[in-house]
């Protein structure tokens, strides 16, 4: 099974965007943190990441990234910020990554505001 780095280089391709690019789009100082995950075998992108990949690109079907399930992309539809079923399982998607990573981390509550942001 194709890993969640690998989907994300797939999707970076797709969009014709380089690492670097990629990193200046989420804002990051340092292209280290995507870097990481094309370096190591197995990495898995920190729910930090998911979640402004997922600010930053609403094309981008997350339920895809994490599992491989689905389409790379959303179907294009005329207001992005649309209240539908599609909006609703992304955000039940990092909500999950979220609640799951409480295990390995103890505050994530701020985090859980930025799944409702999508």
């Amino acid at each position: 099974m194709e890993s969640i780095a690998s989907r994300l280089k797939n999707f970076i391709q797709h969009k014709q965007l380089s690492t670097s690019a990629f990193t200046r789009i989420l804002e990051y100082k340092s292209c280290e943190k995507i870097a990481r995950l094309f370096r190591s075998e197995g990495a898995k992108p920190s729910v930090d990441i998911v979640a402004d990949i997922a600010n930053r690109f609403a094309d981008l079907n997350i339920r895809w990234l994490l599992t491989g399930e689905g389409n790379m992309l959303e179907p294009l539809t005329t207001n992005t910020f649309a209240f539908n079923a599609d909006n609703i399982l992304r955000t039940e998607a990092l909500e999950s990554l979220l609640l799951q990573s409480r295990m390995e981390e103890p505050d994530v509550t701020h985090r859980l505001s930025l799944a409702h942001n999508i």
